[in-house]
């Protein structure tokens, strides 16, 4: 009678380590149930890298990545994406950034109407789950 019920439990206790090591796995496969992190895509992503990098990427200005780094954006959540997406087109939209000293020293770097509209249409197509 002990070997049957020592037996039972060895198989129970591997069921139940095989349900262990599973359930995490199907469960942390998106940080936000049902959201993924998305990609910026490559026609922004020109535009970010001509005209926001120098200043909001890992080697760029402490001040700046604080609010967004370009470099972490595979790091932020769905959420945190899509709200940092709405307010670049924001800022862009209303000629904040990049700051006018930066656009003294780099005219070339301003982002021109279709490089706004193309921020803030990408910002929009951005859905988050709710």
């Amino acid at each position: 009678m002990k070997k049957i019920i020592t037996i039972i439990s060895a198989v129970a206790g591997v069921v139940l380590l095989t349900a262990l090591i599973n359930i995490p796995a199907s469960v942390q496969s998106s940080p936000e149930f049902g959201m993924t992190q998305k990609a910026i895509p490559a026609d922004v992503l020109k535009i970010t890298e001509n005209s926001c990098s120098g200043c909001h990427n890992e080697s760029g200005m402490k001040m700046a990545t604080a609010f967004l780094n370009l470099s972490e954006w595979d790091k932020y959540t769905p959420k945190k994406q899509a709200s940092k997406a709405k307010k670049m087109c924001k800022f862009v939209s209303k000629d904040k950034m990049p700051p006018k000293r930066f656009r003294t020293n780099n005219p070339n770097a301003i982002p021109t109407k279709e490089d706004v509209k193309t921020i803030c249409y990408w910002a929009g197509s951005i859905k988050v789950k709710k």
